[in-house]
């Protein structure tokens, strides 16, 4: 198995990893590498509400591979609010 990256949404009751294409990685400023969050919900047809209707508890960008899994961001949900346009 070759080095692939997911983001993990975790939410109470299930996770669901959303793949992230090769293309769709980039190296920060920082020279860490990074992929828009936003980018990988609009492919899979989802948006920022979604994750919160869902109840996420946190997103995370992961590496892995054969023999691991890597964390490479998280971002926690715990004290994320969320106000609907009305």
């Amino acid at each position: 198995m070759k080095k692939r990256f997911v983001y993990v949404i975790d939410t109470p009751t299930e996770s669901k990893e959303l793949l992230v294409r090769d293309n769709e990685l980039i190296e920060n400023a920082d020279g860490e590498l990074d992929c828009p969050l936003d980018l990988i919900l609009h492919r899979y047809q989802m948006a920022w509400d979604d994750l919160f209707q869902m109840k996420a508890a946190t997103v995370s960008l992961m590496q892995e591979d054969f023999y691991e899994r890597k964390v490479i961001r998280s971002i926690s949900f715990e004290n994320l609010y969320y106000f609907q346009k009305k």
